[in-house]
């Protein structure tokens, strides 16, 4: 039953939304925790009435992530619409398929990119998985030369430009200050490899870093101003939405989910997420900060 109509009232959603609503991805990351083997189709629910129902419930942002979520035939209709009903839109990419021409078309509602870069070369994206899977079985990575080439197209188009980066033992002790330097993000998020049960347990043995080589390479960046979260910051403070449109968050190394949006309504939905997400570490990690872009 839709609660909507159990008079439980309507539920209030964080201002910030993570939808991964692509569960394929072109590259083979060995940290990565968002594989989404359980999802062989995604929901088609209408965008329209899910985007009505988020922004109704307070949610001014959305951050379209994968997978991949540029391998998606639809992505530019689910940016420009989530544009057009008043979200500040975000993506985040390995940025195999932005294209320059592809970044015009979208100049005015895509407001935010995120590219996912780890290192300051291509030896240690190899080492950690980062790059298309072809190149990773055959034990290179081409991730930072492209991504140099797709960064540049969209800062000399205005886009405002996020980094994101993973820090593992692989490239724990690496220098990104001259590559970041160079790139001047306008917000630079830095991760501590997280482990998620059934996710990246393969690779956990050599991706694990303890909190002091962390420390470490955070203090090697510090006066460059990276958004710093380690494993527990993580925990519990982001409100994410599948390609089933089930909410989810990590809690205790697993990931624990709500039944889909489609099947309960969205306020069952989130309410079943709800003990799952601490809006106090959401907060304390910078879960809100000043996206607001001029239109």
């Amino acid at each position: 039953m839709n609660t909507q109509t159990t008079g439980e009232g309507r539920v209030s959603l964080p201002l910030a939304l993570n939808w991964h609503f692509e569960p394929r991805c072109n590259y083979r990351c060995k940290f990565c925790f968002a594989h989404f083997a359980d999802i062989q189709k995604k929901s088609d629910y209408p965008i329209d009435k899910l985007y009505d129902e988020l922004y109704t419930r307070g949610v001014r942002k959305i951050t379209f992530v994968g997978g991949e979520p540029m391998l998606d035939r639809r992505i530019d209709h689910r940016i420009t619409l989530a544009a057009q009903m008043g979200f500040t839109t975000c993506l985040v990419t390995n940025g195999t398929r932005v294209q320059p021409r592809w970044l015009e078309s979208m100049a005015g509602y895509l407001h935010w990119i995120g590219f996912s870069i780890d290192a300051s070369c291509d030896v240690l994206h190899a080492r950690m998985g980062r790059g298309r899977a072809g190149e990773i079985k055959k034990g290179y990575s081409k991730h930072l030369e492209r991504s140099l080439v797709s960064w540049q197209a969209a800062q000399d188009l205005g886009y405002k430009l996020k980094l994101n980066t993973v820090v593992t033992a692989h490239n724990a002790d690496d220098d990104m200050s001259e590559l970041v330097s160079h790139l001047r993000p306008h917000r630079w998020k830095v991760f501590q490899v997280l482990p998620i049960e059934g996710e990246n347990n393969e690779h956990w043995e050599e991706l694990e870093i303890s909190k002091r080589r962390f420390d470490a390479w955070v203090a090697r960046h510090r006066h460059l101003g990276p958004v710093v979260e380690s494993n527990d910051l993580m925990t519990g403070s982001y409100c994410m939405l599948d390609g089933k449109l089930r909410f989810y968050n990590n809690v205790g190394g697993k990931f624990l989910r709500s039944a889909p949006i489609p099947e309960v309504g969205i306020d069952t939905a989130w309410r079943q997420n709800a003990s799952s997400f601490n809006k106090g570490t959401f907060e304390s990690r910078g879960g809100i900060w000043d996206w607001e872009v001029t239109r």
